[in-house]
C-alpha cells in the first residue's frame, strides 16, 4: 500500500512540475514575431486662422466667396475707367489686409452697369478696369502673383442703383476650397448676356 502511496505522490508531483513548465517546443532559428502595437491615428484640429480686417472693413459672405468689403467702396462714373477719388483709400485697406493676412489673395473683379452693350463694349470695360486695379495694386507693392483679375461686364449685378454696379469687388482667397468655389459661380454666368436690371 505504501508503495501505490508513493507511486501516486511521484506521478502527481511529476504532473505539476510539467503544467508549471513552460512548453519550448519550437526550434531555436525560428523568429516569433511580436504583436504589432495598436496604431493610433491622432486627426489633427483643422486650424482656422482668424484673418485681420483692416479697420472700416468687413468681410461679406456670398455663394461665389467672401468678399473684403472696403469703406469707401470703388464705384466708377459711366464709361470710365481712370481711377475714382475713393480708389486710394478703399486700396490702401486692400494693401494693409494682404500685408498682414500673408496666407491670403485676392481676386479683383472689375463689373459695369449694364448701360451699353453687354458683350463686347461693357465686358471690355471691365477688362480695362480689372488690369488698371491690379496695376495700381502692383505700383504700391502688392506681389502680382496675389492679385488675379476677374472681369465680369454686367454679369452680376448686385445693388441696387446703376451706379453701386460700377464697382471693384475683392474676393478672399485663402486655400483651394475658395478658388473651387469660385471658379464654380463665375462659370455660371455670361459675360455676354444682357442684364435685366431695371436699377436707376
Amino acid at each position: 500500500m505504501k508503495k501505490i502511496i508513493f507511486i501516486f505522490f511521484t506521478l502527481l508531483i511529476f504532473v505539476i512540475a510539467c503544467k508549471s513548465t513552460p512548453k519550448n517546443s519550437t526550434p531555436e532559428d525560428v523568429i516569433i514575431a511580436e504583436e504589432p502595437a495598436p496604431v493610433v491615428v491622432v486627426e489633427e484640429e483643422e486650424k482656422t486662422v482668424e484673418l485681420y480686417l483692416p479697420e472700416n472693413t468687413s468681410i461679406r459672405e456670398t455663394d461665389r466667396g467672401r468678399i473684403l468689403e472696403t469703406n469707401p467702396k470703388i464705384i466708377f462714373k459711366l464709361v470710365e475707367t481712370d481711377m475714382p477719388i475713393s480708389a486710394e483709400a478703399a486700396f490702401a485697406q486692400v494693401i494693409e489686409f494682404l500685408d498682414k493676412n500673408t496666407n491670403a489673395n485676392i481676386i479683383l473683379e472689375a463689373h459695369t452697369s449694364n448701360r451699353g452693350i453687354a458683350y463686347p463694349y461693357n465686358y471690355n470695360l471691365s477688362i480695362v478696369r480689372a488690369k488698371n486695379g491690379k496695376t495700381y495694386l502692383i505700383d504700391k507693392g502688392v506681389a502680382s502673383d496675389r492679385v488675379i483679375e476677374s472681369p465680369l461686364g454686367e454679369a452680376l449685378p448686385e445693388y441696387p442703383t446703376q451706379d453701386a454696379l460700377r464697382r471693384y469687388e475683392f474676393v478672399i482667397i485663402e486655400n483651394d476650397d475658395d478658388i473651387i468655389k469660385y471658379n464654380t459661380y463665375i462659370s455660371q454666368l455670361d459675360v455676354r448676356q444682357e442684364s435685366t436690371y431695371q436699377g436707376n
